[in-house]
Formats: structure tokens, C-alpha cells, sequence
């Protein structure tokens, strides 16, 4: 299990849904090294970068550490839900 930091996009998809951002490098062994990560001004403007090179300026919400594991469950929920085949 590996801890993964994502990125929430501000306001709505048009279909409605929020959009998210996935690094899924650097991962992280434990809650408290990403949580440092993702709070540290010298790692702030490198991952600023990094989803502003992906997705252009874009407002964001927040930014969280999640387990892989959750994410993966997360999406395959939501895919359910919608009647998607993985």
C-alpha cells in the first residue's frame, strides 16, 4: 500500500463531476510523509508545475493523501455507478 497525492480541481465537470488530478510519482509509505510533502513550500511549486504542465491553469480545491487502495475503490465505485465496465 502505497500513499498517493491528488489534486481536486475546483467547481464541476460537465457532466457534473469533479475532476482530479493523480501523482503517481513521488508515493509515499506513510500518511505523515506525504502530508510533509504536500506542505513543504521547496515540494509546493514543483507539484504546482507538474499538474498546471498536465492540465493548464485550472483553480484547485485541495490537495490530499490517499492510499492507493482507496482510490482504486473510490474509482470502481463511481464506476459502478455509472454502468462502466472496468
Amino acid at each position: 500500500m502505497k500513499w498517493l497525492v491528488i489534486v481536486v480541481f475546483a467547481g464541476f465537470s460537465a457532466q457534473g463531476e469533479k475532476d482530479m488530478y493523480v501523482f503517481t510519482n513521488p508515493t509515499f509509505d506513510t500518511q505523515v510523509q506525504c502530508q510533509a510533502d504536500i506542505t513543504d513550500p521547496q515540494v509546493i511549486p514543483v507539484l504546482v508545475n507538474k499538474v498546471i504542465q498536465d492540465n493548464g491553469y485550472r483553480k484547485i480545491e485541495r490537495v490530499l493523501c490517499m492510499k492507493d487502495t482507496d482510490l482504486k475503490e473510490l474509482i470502481q465505485s463511481l464506476q459502478k455507478e455509472k454502468g462502466v465496465a472496468l
